[in-house]
């Protein structure tokens, strides 16, 4: 056996991993895009469903382009905020804990 041939392989296996979980990470997030965005759709497809048919396209074109728009826009002002403010990545955490905890009691209050 070659002299630092098992760090190598420890390494390719590191690497391999890290791939697999940034990928399955990937995934996810565009998994809970697509799935947050269905109610954009509704809310578009709503709008547009009251105006004349001819101005349809146009209304459902701009509504999916202005969601896009915020949903880019909201992101990177929000990482930018938590990377900049230190003390508002804990309380944007209690404050998800927060709701997270209404909607359950709400759930299952008779």
């Amino acid at each position: 056996m070659v002299r630092g041939e098992t760090s190598t392989r420890n390494l390719i296996r590191v690497e391999a991993e890290m791939t697999r979980t940034i990928l399955v990470s990937i995934a996810l997030i565009a998994f809970t895009d697509v799935a947050l965005q269905l109610d954009n759709a509704l809310a578009i497809s709503s709008v547009a469903s009251t105006v004349p048919s001819s101005y349809r396209l146009a209304v459902l074109a701009g509504g999916v382009l202005l969601a896009a728009l915020c949903l880019f826009a909201f992101t990177l002002i929000g990482s930018q905020l938590i990377e900049r403010i230190a003390w508002l990545k804990p309380v944007a955490g209690l404050a998800l804990f927060v709701i997270g905890g209404k909607l359950v009691y709400d759930y299952f209050r008779p």
